[in-house]
């Protein structure tokens, strides 16, 4: 049975290593596109969020394209996105496609449970050596990103496009764990190649949000190589493999091991709002004691729980002197009015801080 997924940034890369490894047949989930966009704005409920409306157009497209079985994480509180996969079943029986859905969830034991069952070649021995390179795939795709966030200042998005495909590709065709250290060393080089030395004057900006409006370049209309090429460094408050620790593996066995994060948003909100409301508002006080020089919050229309987090953000900036900004998209977002509000963005904090520096 062909399988696939929604489409989040560059999750294909590890999930189809780890399913090429356990004998599952994959249908790599299509790019995003104006018509997954179009189809989803169609067929799903006009309040539903924009990521909500991606997943189910690229869950149309991949349907169009023979897919047979659907997986998605799943996922429980005021964030809309833990019942993605019962809304997107309903909808897509109604439009008369037939398949079957598997939601992955804690406990562990019912995630590995869906893998042997689609895997025509299970053994623990092939799943824990397909886990690890999945798994070390996932963790040198991050370190890639952060270094092109700090390093690539000045970069245009089109060559910073160009240089992320490349090294991506490579990863995505390592067989072996040893490889991916070599892609590395070798991705830093080539960028610092192709950047001037870091100025002390280009401004820090931490970005944080709503998981899929982050990581997903389409959703967030490209927005982190907006900013590089603006002249800003990046520091990014989401990455999936902590989401996946804290989800899927913590959360799993009752634990909670994002302290730091919580303790820091203690004073502007106490308890999980669902999402990553509680995370955006404790990594915007950790960035205003890093000497960041503002924070840029990313958040799908209605969404809840950033929608608790920017009141909390507002305080921030007030009592801490860090400014922050909010950008809401959803499907009539335009590139143009991105490039605007970043460009105003930039410059507020560019004065910002050379008039810091001149007193």
């Amino acid at each position: 049975m062909l399988v696939t997924f929604p489409q989040m940034g560059d999750l294909n890369i590890p999930l189809e290593s780890l399913f090429d490894k356990l004998g599952i047949d994959t249908l790599s989930p299509p790019p995003l596109t104006e018509r997954t966009l179009n189809l989803g704005v169609r067929y799903a409920p006009e309040s539903s969020c924009l990521p909500f409306k991606l997943v189910l157009g690229n869950f149309i497209e991949a349907l169009e394209e023979g897919a047979e079985v659907l997986m998605i994480a799943g996922g429980n509180g005021p964030c809309r996105f833990g019942h993605f996969g019962e809304l997107a079943e309903e909808i897509l029986k109604d439009l008369g496609y037939e398949f079957k859905l598997y939601i992955l969830e804690p406990p562990i034991s019912s995630i590995l449970e869906t893998i042997t069952e689609l895997s025509s070649d299970f053994s623990w021995l092939k799943a824990l050596s397909a886990l690890r390179l999945a798994w070390n795939k996932l963790i040198i795709i991050e370190k890639l990103k952060k270094y092109r966030l700090q390093l690539g200042v000045g970069l245009s998005r089109e060559r910073s496009r160009r240089l992320d495909n490349k090294y991506l590709q490579l990863v995505a065709e390592a067989e072996a764990n040893k490889e991916l250290t070599g892609i590395k060393r070798k991705f830093k080089s080539e960028l610092n190649s192709l950047v001037s030395e870091r100025d002390s004057a280009n401004v820090k900006i931490g970005l944080v949000g709503d998981i899929y409006t982050v990581l997903e370049p389409f959703a967030n209309l490209d927005i982190e190589r907006r900013l590089n090429q603006l002249g800003a460094v990046v520091n990014r408050g989401v990455f999936l493999s902590n989401w996946i620790k804290e989800n899927l593996i913590y959360g799993g066995l009752g634990l909670n091991k994002n302290r730091k994060v919580n303790k820091a948003a203690r004073d502007y909100l106490k308890i999980g709002v669902g999402g990553l409301g509680l995370e955006t508002v404790g990594e915007t006080v950790l960035y205003s004691h890093q000497d960041y020089d503002g924070v840029l919050q990313l958040a799908p229309f209605g969404c809840m729980p950033e929608i608790v987090a920017q009141s909390a953000l507002t305080e921030i900036e007030q009592d801490l002197g860090i400014p922050t900004l909010t950008l809401v998209v959803d499907e009539h977002s335009s590139a143009a009015g991105v490039q605007t509000r970043l460009e105003a963005f930039v410059d507020l904090l560019q004065r910002r801080k050379q008039n810091t520096i001149s007193n």
